[in-house]
C-alpha cells in the first residue's frame, strides 16, 4: 500500500531559478520542472517541522529495515539563506522538483496557459512531502511540485536584477539610451476627411498632364522632285 504523503501550500515567497514553463533538461534528459523558493524563515517554521518530522520518521523506519545498523541520511530540502559575508538573511529556501509540469494559476485562481515565469516572482507552492530512500544517498525527503499560484509575475525577457540574485551596489550606473518611443513625443495630427469629387478631380487632372503626347509627324519639306543626288543636297542647304 502506498503510502500517503502530506500535502501543504507554502506562505508567499520569491521564485529563484524557476523552471515552470518547461523542464531543466541540462542534468537529465526527461527533464526536470522546479523552482526554489525563498520565504522568511518566520514564516516558513511550521512547514520546516512537517518536513523534519516526515524525515524522522523515515529515518526510523530505514533504520528499523537495517536491522539497527545506521544508515546514511540525505540533505534536507530545504536550507538558510546566507549573504555575501556568509551571515543568514533570516529567510529560508525551499527546493521543489516534480517530473510533470506543474498547475500554473494567478491570484485570482485563474490558470495560465502561457506563463514564462522568471525569477524575482511572488509565488505560493503546492507540493507534498514524499520521503525516500536510496543506498547512494541515504533516507531522506523531497518536496515535490504540484502547482504554483503567482502573486506577483515577472515575465520571461524582463526579469529584474533582483531575479538574479543582484542587489544595489554603490558604483557606476548606466544611463539607457532614448528609445524612439522618448524620442517621438508628438502624436502624428489627425487625417482630414477625404472628398471622393476633390480627388477624382485631381487624378482627372492628373492624367491630363501626364498623358503621352502625341507625337505629329514631320511634315515633307515643299520641295521639287531631284533628279539627281546633288539636286537634293542643293535642296537641304537653302532651307
Amino acid at each position: 500500500m502506498a503510502e500517503k504523503l502530506i500535502q501543504f501550500t507554502t506562505p508567499k515567497g520569491i521564485a529563484q531559478y524557476p523552471w515552470l514553463s518547461k523542464p531543466d533538461t541540462k542534468f537529465n534528459e526527461e527533464g526536470v520542472y522546479k523552482v526554489d523558493l525563498i520565504i522568511p524563515k518566520a514564516d516558513a517554521i511550521p512547514l520546516l517541522k512537517q518536513i523534519n518530522e516526515v524525515f524522522a520518521e523515515n529515518v526510523d523506519k530505514q533504520t528499523k529495515k537495517a536491522k539497527g545498523q545506521d544508515i546514511q541520511k540525505a540533505k534536507p530540502p530545504y536550507f538558510e539563506e546566507l549573504d555575501e559575508a556568509g551571515q543568514p538573511t533570516g529567510n529560508v529556501v525551499l527546493r521543489f522538483k516534480s517530473k510533470y509540469k506543474p498547475a500554473v494559476f494567478d491570484a485570482k485562481g485563474i490558470p495560465m496557459v502561457d506563463s514564462n515565469i522568471w525569477g524575482g516572482s511572488e509565488l505560493k507552492v503546492n507540493g507534498t512531502i514524499a520521503p525516500y530512500f536510496t543506498s547512494m544517498i541515504g533516507a531522506g525527503v523531497s518536496l515535490r511540485l504540484s502547482a504554483v499560484q503567482v502573486i506577483q509575475y515577472v515575465e520571461g525577457g524582463s526579469g529584474g536584477a533582483e531575479g538574479f540574485g543582484f542587489k544595489e551596489e554603490v558604483g557606476y550606473e548606466h544611463k539607457a539610451p532614448e528609445t524612439f518611443e522618448e524620442v517621438v513625443t508628438e502624436a502624428p495630427a489627425e487625417a482630414a476627411p477625404i472628398n471622393i469629387a476633390v480627388v477624382k478631380a485631381e487624378l482627372a487632372e492628373l492624367e491630363a498632364t501626364t498623358a503621352e503626347p502625341k507625337v505629329r509627324a514631320p511634315s515633307k519639306p515643299d520641295v521639287q522632285p531631284a533628279d539627281d543626288l546633288s539636286d537634293i543636297i542643293n535642296q537641304w542647304a537653302t532651307k
